[in-house]
């Protein structure tokens, strides 16, 4: 076994949970998190501008971390480098950007900024794993 098996196992965990969290706060009511108090409706998890790119991002990592398990340590490691780096720009972008464009303004919101860094993320992830896999080979 590798010696980052347990990494590339916490990284589709990461993302599973968060597109769960997403998907939970969504459909709070069809979930039974929400319950009637006095007329006013309480729930457990509230919506807020920053789920979609959550849901949205946590997709593009589960997709590059199922590949991440068919590469070798030192090509993990460099993708692992990347993609910290990626995150915290992607998690700057977002929270920079407004929450809602006006329909004739050709300002991103949030949530496509998010669908962007996203498939950006997956296309940098295989153009580098793919790179860094066949130099390796060629070695």
């Amino acid at each position: 076994m590798k010696k980052t098996y347990w990494w590339r196992i916490a990284i589709l965990f990461i993302g599973i949970i968060m597109l769960v969290y997403g998907y939970a706060v969504v459909n709070n009511k069809k979930l039974g998190l929400c319950k009637n108090e006095n007329g006013k409706e309480i729930c457990i998890l509230h919506y807020n501008s920053y789920i979609d790119s959550v849901m949205f991002f946590s997709l593009a990592v589960i997709l590059i971390s199922l590949i991440l398990f068919f590469i070798t340590d030192k090509i993990f490691l460099k993708w692992l480098c990347f993609a910290v780096i990626w995150i915290l720009l992607s998690i700057f972008l977002i929270a920079i950007t407004p929450e809602r464009h006006a329909f004739f303004n050709m300002d991103p919101d949030k949530e496509t900024v998010s669908i962007w860094m996203g498939l950006l993320f997956i296309i940098l992830s295989l153009i580098q794993i793919i790179w860094q896999s066949w130099k390796e080979r060629k070695k």
